[in-house]
């Protein structure tokens, strides 16, 4: 048998042993396929042999056609050229011969008829009698040629021919068999390959990675030395690039990030990609923090060079948590959680860093998790509530509005304020019913307010909306639909937004604000001076008023410098229509000041912290009685 494929040198079956498992598991399928290769082999011989003894002839072959070019011979005194160059019958001409015939091709002496200068090439090659036969797969084209060759003349009679094509058949019927075999085994290990990598960056996905990772402890609690680390990787802001370039583009990004990040590690390590832009590293023989440490500066570094995507540059960095194997107990989905956790925290803390798990994070998490689970039954247990503070005239010293501020009466931890649950609700969804509920409250508190103390109830309640809230593509339609059930003014509704709305997604906040307009309600920019972008949007923006910060105002009265930064804000914000409402007022001094600046209304601790609302009931009771 001539099989046209070199054995692996000794060089490469080393190479072979230090490659990762997933390698070493398509090597065994490669095996499994030169066994089913091995098989073939015997089966065409096989039939070789039973055309030669039954044909009474020196030898016959099978030759394999496409690019599969083996040739399997078998008899008594096998034409050793058979072995050595069956290329032969091609060159000669008789292979192509067969391949044109549509029934077998017997030639009595096969140099009859053949060229003076392919003759002796004929003669040469020992062939007299010749016996020749295509044979065909299922899909009709030509798969094979059997072949026998008988060294003298030959007249082949009508059985012979018809025996010969019935061996010839077997032929078709072991090639049939081994190409499904062979078919299915590779089906297989695509399936196998396939629930165990992820599709877009051909790296090992979650199951594979925990598989790994279990492989990993089992080996740690038989032998303490064989200490590991998991690094937990999340990219940052890659949802920008989403937005900006499209998913594609966000699938080409994965794709190289992956391969930077595979080109950090060793042979021993694993990287996989778990889902969305969250990676995870296994790193073998880690016996110290430090040593994870390394890595991960090394990961954050070879993303810190810009990619091109789409041919522009797009820039991405990571947050990173580490987990030390530790306990013997520690099964993989815990270091994984534990990695997770520390990521988190990585993230909190600005981003672009890692951070090493410690179990306070653990301790951490379960509290969040429970205050979670306590704020998924708030509303529907009459938990929350809204406290309201008076946004005052500075000329009358009435009050004109009131702020709604929410609340949460936990049974066993008493009042929650609003810094404490609202980024929960955020980061969970809960922030749109939330919102709902408390713009719904508001409005009926108002409409109570208006019914009891007529012209001195409160003009407006202004509400604050999340920044999450606000990225809801139905927040006016939400709006509109409450006023409507409630027969509620829209106008005495103002919405407070930060300048973080800016940072979500400007186009649909510029929608929204329009929407919202629209409707009659007025929304007021809260925070002003402390985000990153105010005098770029602030033009832009469809505004009607600006609340100046408390951080400034508190320092009116000891501070110069912080009054002229004050009137100079007041004066920027009336310069552009808006009206300029003073928060944090904490003395007659900043409420003096603040009036003769021009600033119109404020509010403060000087005036009223937030109260509930039978408080500010009889806040107004004593006004109307004046």
């Amino acid at each position: 048998m001539t099989v046209l494929s070199q054995m692996p040198s000794q060089r490469n079956e080393t190479s072979l042993k230090t490659r990762p498992a997933g390698a070493e598991r398509l090597r065994a399928g490669a095996e499994r396929a030169h066994g089913l290769d091995g098989a073939l082999a015997a089966a065409l011989e096989r039939v070789a042999r039973i055309a030669a003894t039954s044909l009474r002839v020196p030898s016959a072959a099978v030759v394999l056609l496409g690019q599969d070019r083996r040739c399997f011979a078998g008899g008594d005194e096998t034409h050793p050229w058979l072995s050595r160059d069956p290329g032969a019958l091609f060159r000669i001409g008789l292979a192509n011969r067969v391949l044109e015939s549509d029934q077998p091709l017997a030639l009595t002496d096969a140099r009859t008829g053949v060229a003076d200068d392919g003759a002796d090439t004929v003669d040469s090659l020992g062939i007299g009698g010749f016996l020749g036969i295509r044979v065909a797969g299922t899909s009709g084209e030509p798969i094979a040629l059997v072949v026998a060759i008988d060294a003298a003349p030959r007249n082949w009679n009508r059985d012979e021919i018809e025996h010969f094509t019935e061996i010839a058949a077997s032929a078709v019927s072991e090639i049939e068999l081994q190409r499904r075999t062979v078919e299915a085994e590779r089906i297989e290990r695509q399936l196998r390959y396939d629930a165990l990598h992820d599709g877009l960056t051909g790296l090992p996905n979650r199951t594979c990675f925990v598989e790994r990772l279990r492989h990993a402890g089992e080996r740690a609690r038989r032998h303490a030395e064989d200490s590991f680390a998991v690094l937990f990787v999340d990219l940052d802001h890659f949802k920008v690039v989403n937005d900006s370039f499209g998913h594609l583009a966000g699938d080409e990004l994965l794709v190289e990030v992956g391969r930077r990040l595979s080109g950090c590690l060793r042979s021993v390590d694993t990287l996989a990609r778990l889902g969305g832009d969250e990676f995870a590293l296994l790193l073998e023989e880690v016996h110290e923090p430090s040593d994870a440490a390394r890595v991960a500066e090394r990961l954050q570094s070879a993303l810190r060079s810009p990619m091109t995507i789409r041919d522009s540059e797009v820039f991405t960095s990571a947050s990173i948590g580490i987990a030390m194997s530790g306990r013997a107990d520690d099964a993989p989905q815990h270091l994984l959680r534990s990695a997770d956790l520390a990521m988190y925290r990585a993230k909190e803390h600005g981003r672009s860093r890692f951070e090493v798990f410690d179990p306070a994070m653990h301790t951490a998490a379960m509290e969040r998790l429970r205050m979670e689970m306590d704020l998924r039954r708030a509303i529907e247990r009459n938990q929350l509530l809204l406290h309201y503070q008076p946004v005052v005239s500075l000329s009358t010293g009435g009050v004109v509005a009131v702020e709604a501020l929410i609340r949460w009466q936990h049974p066993d931890r008493g009042l929650i304020p609003p810094l404490e649950f609202i980024p929960i609700a955020e980061r969970t969804g809960l922030i749109g019913d939330i919102g709902y509920w408390v713009l719904s409250r508001a409005c009926e508190q108002l409409k109570s307010w208006e019914r009891d103390f007529g012209y001195a109830a409160p003009q407006s309640v202004w509400i604050n909306v999340s920044p999450k809230q606000f990225a809801q593509r139905d927040l006016a339609d939400q709006v509109s639909e409450l006023f409507t059930s409630l027969s509620f003014e829209p106008r005495r509704i103002k919405f407070e937004i930060t300048e973080s709305i800016m940072l979500e997604d400007i186009e649909l906040a510029m929608r929204t604000l329009g929407e919202l307009r629209r409707l009659g309600v007025q929304v007021f920019m809260d925070d002003f001076g402390t985000g990153y972008s105010s005098l770029t949007y602030l033009g832009r923006l469809p505004l009607d008023g600006i609340k100046v910060d408390r951080s400034f105002v508190s320092q009116m009265g000891t501070d110069i410098r912080q009054a002229q930064l004050v009137g100079t804000i007041i004066t920027l914000i009336r310069n552009l229509g808006l009206e300029p409402i003073a928060e944090g007022v904490e003395t007659d001094q900043q409420a003096r000041l603040l009036r003769e600046m021009g600033c119109a209304f404020a509010q403060g601790f000087v005036f009223s912290r937030p109260v509930p609302p039978r408080e500010i009931d009889e806040l107004l009771r004593n006004s109307a009685g004046r």
